[in-house]
């Protein structure tokens, strides 16, 4: 009985992670080189203030490449400078910004 109560939790896992991956491609990607991104509290400062904006849905910070991807909602806009303001607000400076996939 444990075993397929695990199946079943492990399905809907991985059925819930396609669902929140396909949603991802509704939204406009911008990615943002960062200097001075070097550890996890650099990432959560970065995200707590994007998530406040009511333009963004998600907010992905990868340390390794120092690249912030900021996934914007359908039908909403964030301009460079918005983004450039809050990079700098917190603490790190902009190496560049891409839009698109």
């Amino acid at each position: 009985m444990k075993k397929i109560y695990l199946f079943i939790t492990v399905a809907l896992l991985c059925f819930n992670l396609n669902i929140n991956a396909s949603e991802k491609n509704d939204f406009n990607e911008v990615h943002v080189t960062v200097n001075g991104l070097v550890c996890d509290f650099c990432a959560q400062s970065i995200e707590k203030l994007f998530k406040k904006e009511k333009a963004v849905h998600d907010i992905d910070v990868n340390l390794d490449i120092s690249m912030v991807t900021i996934f914007i909602k359908s039908g909403e806009f964030m301009d460079d400078a918005k983004i450039t303001e809050l990079i700098t607000q917190s603490g790190y400076s902009v190496e560049g910004i891409h839009r698109g996939q």
